[in-house]
């Protein structure tokens, strides 16, 4: 899929809070061939985008395999600001959430376009 379209995608996702209505809203749109042919892909690649958009932080540490302190470390982050994070007390922002989600593996969704 184009960048392009992984950002409608993305956006899309943090607007609907439900997966299922996040994933039903689409019908079958001349863009669900750039992700695949097979509509089980096309499902299983909404379900991920859309459950790493929401994902509590707590998750996305869990997923890493790295303890809170190794977390912060590796990824330049204050333990007040990680701290915060998990609590809920401040959101952690939605771009941060994606390059996480992408650089832990938890969203894998292939984008083919290199330019912009």
């Amino acid at each position: 899929m184009t960048y392009k379209l992984f950002n409608k995608l993305w956006k899309d996702a943090l607007e609907q809070p439900d997966a299922e209505m996040y994933v039903g809203e689409y019908g079958y749109p001349e863009w669900f061939d750039e992700i695949s042919t097979n509509l089980y892909e096309i499902v299983k690649t909404l379900e991920n985008i859309h459950e790493a958009a929401h994902m509590p932080f707590r998750e996305i540490i869990k997923r890493s395999g790295l303890s809170r302190p190794d977390f912060c470390e590796r990824f330049c982050l204050s333990k007040s600001t990680v701290d915060k994070w998990v609590i809920e007390n401040r959101n952690c922002p939605d771009y941060y959430r994606l390059m996480l989600c992408r650089e832990l593996g938890i969203l894998e969704v292939k984008c083919d376009d290199i330019q912009p």
